[in-house]
């Protein structure tokens, strides 16, 4: 049996877009709809007169221009006592087909509702002769074992939440054989969420499927392919810690993994249109309950059982045991090796040997560790950097001539600056106690200072600086130019000053203070 392809609302939505400067392939990945298609109705519009600058009247006379080449093609059918009873309902039909996930079975249930006595196979035969429609399509169901196989999907919502319109993304895992369902929502569709929902999933079901047939994803899939399909390395490793076998689509090829697809307008019709919720995480609790108890208890259209039911009975035992360990999502990036030794990963620096400068190496990176690929071979670990712009420098990854000016230079950087005094001497170990390479400049820019101030001046001005935990050569420079000041200035020894004889020839012996009477009767 033939489909309609699109309705009419559809279609003027296609020649708005077109007259927007949309590329047919935005227009068909948008609408849901095959560029063919797109280009049938584009062109019957283009006879019509429609332009890139024509307004809404243009597009309203274009289109009823359109609907009469096509209702002129369908040619005549025969309509029965059903088809006269649908006929005043047209326009509503058409409407309702305008509609976002609409169905055949939706119009003739809402038609009941409104007290239209016709069949649903009335109603399917009044919209294949009154719509446009595809050329039936012939396709082969495929189904699984037990445990064989899972189907995953990330699709677009549009919810309300918080009593605001909100893009969200859905997360579908569908199982195969019993047709048991993980939805999740999220606010974003990069790697960590991939990866932390497959997780969930496998929790929520228990155990692990053999398979995961995935769409095309960037998360999932780093290089699309038929044959060899390039796995993302953080998903790889999610692959192994699980043990099943990711099974990337054909690309654009939905209908290959149509258990999952066919779920995604039911999980919009269903939990997203006409409610509201609080927030995302309550929306995730309906989204579980509604997977056990709602869509999970009634009877499959295919199995004519309950998913749940199904599941419980036959699937749950045959899945993978979930491992007994926790899996660590890890971080992957290229980076380059740069001529001073270090990588930069994530706005900090980490070293690796002499023979890899200028190589192209892979990062890998969890919550503890930076390990560092050359050729899929682990060439350096470090620890990892809690804060940015930290360096996690091996100074044995240096040649062995670095080795030298490193450890020989600043030898002779501290002996220098102990001869010129104590508190130059405490300067130069703070500067050279981080990073000796690094810092070694900076030790030679204060020896220099000696040779042109002296080493009194330059000792004075280390020890005021010191005072204040700093050793910026800048403000040293300042204080040698303009001296220490005052008040920080050291107070100059004093020697006791002895009296002279005839001085001491005035002085009167201490019993000479004593009070009258003391001492006589």
């Amino acid at each position: 049996m033939a489909r309609r392809s699109i309705p009419m609302i559809e279609i003027d939505e296609v020649l708005f877009r077109w007259q927007q400067r949309h590329t047919q392939a935005e227009i068909s990945r948008s609408l849901g709809q095959s560029r063919q298609t797109v280009r049938k109705y584009l062109r019957l519009a283009l006879a019509a007169g429609l332009t890139r600058d024509g307004g809404d009247a243009q597009r309203t006379q274009v289109l009823a221009a359109v609907r009469a080449q096509l209702a002129t093609s369908s040619g005549d059918a025969a309509e029965g006592e059903a088809q006269q009873i649908l006929a005043p309902h047209t326009q509503q039909i058409e409407a309702w087909l305008g509609e976002d996930d609409m169905t055949m079975k939706q119009v003739w249930r809402l038609l009941r509702e409104r007290d239209v006595a016709a069949s649903y196979a009335s109603v399917k035969r009044f919209i294949h002769h009154h719509f446009p429609l595809d050329p039936t399509r012939v396709t082969v169901r495929l189904e699984t074992p037990p445990g064989r196989q899972a189907q995953v999907d990330f699709g677009q919502v549009h919810a309300s939440v918080g009593g605001a319109r909100r893009r969200l993304w859905v997360f579908v895992m569908s199982l195969s054989y019993s047709r048991h369902r993980f939805i999740r929502f999220v606010e974003r569709q990069d790697l960590a969420t991939w990866i932390d929902c497959h997780v969930r999933a496998f929790e929520f079901f228990g155990g692990v499927p053999e398979t995961v047939l995935l769409d095309n994803l960037r998360a999932g899939v780093a290089r699309p392919d038929l044959y060899d399909p390039t796995i993302n390395r953080a998903y790889g490793e999610l692959e192994r810690h699980y043990g099943f076998v990711a099974d990337p689509a054909r690309v654009a090829t939905p209908q290959h993994k149509g258990k999952v697809e066919r779920l995604m307008p039911v999980v919009r019709q269903q939990l997203v249109a006409g409610r509201d919720y609080p927030d995302v995480p309550e929306l995730n609790t309906k989204a579980l309950l509604w997977c056990r108890d709602a869509v999970g208890s009634q009877p499959h259209g295919t199995t004519q059982e309950a998913p749940l039911v199904r599941f419980e009975r036959d699937e749950k035992s045959a899945l993978l045991p979930l491992p007994a360990t926790a899996f660590v999502s890890p971080d992957w990036a290229e980076a380059k090796v740069h001529p001073d030794h270090h990588v930069v990963f994530q706005r900090s620096f980490y070293s690796v040997p002499t023979r890899y400068v200028g190589k192209q190496v892979l990062v890998r990176a969890t919550h503890r560790l930076v390990e560092i690929f050359h050729n899929d071979a682990l060439i350096k670990t470090h620890t990892r950097a809690t804060r940015r712009g930290t360096w996690c420098t091996d100074e044995g990854d240096y040649p062995p001539s670095a080795q030298a000016h490193l450890f020989a230079h600043p030898q002779y950087c501290r002996s220098k600056a102990a001869d010129l005094g104590t508190h130059v001497g405490q300067m130069v170990d703070t500067i050279l106690a981080d990073h000796a390479l690094r810092n070694l400049r900076k030790a030679q820019a204060v020896l220099r200072f000696g040779d042109k101030y002296g080493a009194t001046r330059l000792d004075g001005a280390c020890q005021y600086l010191l005072a204040f935990d700093t050793t910026e050569i800048r403000r040293l420079k300042r204080v040698l130019e303009k001296g220490v000041p005052s008040l920080y200035q050291p107070e100059p020894e004093t020697t006791p000053v002895q009296p002279s004889q005839q001085t001491l020839a005035f002085l009167h012996p201490p019993e000479s203070f004593a009070a009258a009477g003391e001492g006589h009767p």
